[in-house]
């Protein structure tokens, strides 16, 4: 995506109902965003989305999110091994397949 903005809370939802065991989001530093407040509106939308889904009984912690810049490689590599560990600690997503059609997220 081109900006973290654009991710929806359904694309989230799906990658949980497929299987995904966790997903990160990665977005510009805020007053950084190309597309002005695009990475305001993910932190919003993050925020909500964790309380969904622990409402749906996803642990909160198998959604991770960041504000790394394009030339912070180390930085991004460092953060996608910490959430990485901290996944296989939690092990698999027990809810495949189970939240098809939830309407907690209908309409965002």
């Amino acid at each position: 995506m081109p900006c973290s903005g654009r991710v929806e809370a359904e694309f989230i939802v799906i990658a949980f109902k497929n299987g995904a065991d966790g997903v990160f989001v990665s977005g510009c530093r805020p007053g950084d965003c190309h597309y002005k407040e695009g990475n305001y509106k993910a932190a919003r939308r993050f925020h909500l989305l964790k309380r969904v889904l622990t409402s749906m009984g996803i642990e909160p912690e198998r959604l991770g999110m960041a504000w790394i810049s394009g030339s912070e490689g180390k930085r991004f590599a460092e953060t996608m091994t910490e959430f990485d560990k901290l996944i296989r600690e939690l092990g698999p997503n027990t809810l495949k397949g189970s939240l098809a059609h939830s309407p907690e997220v209908s309409g965002w």
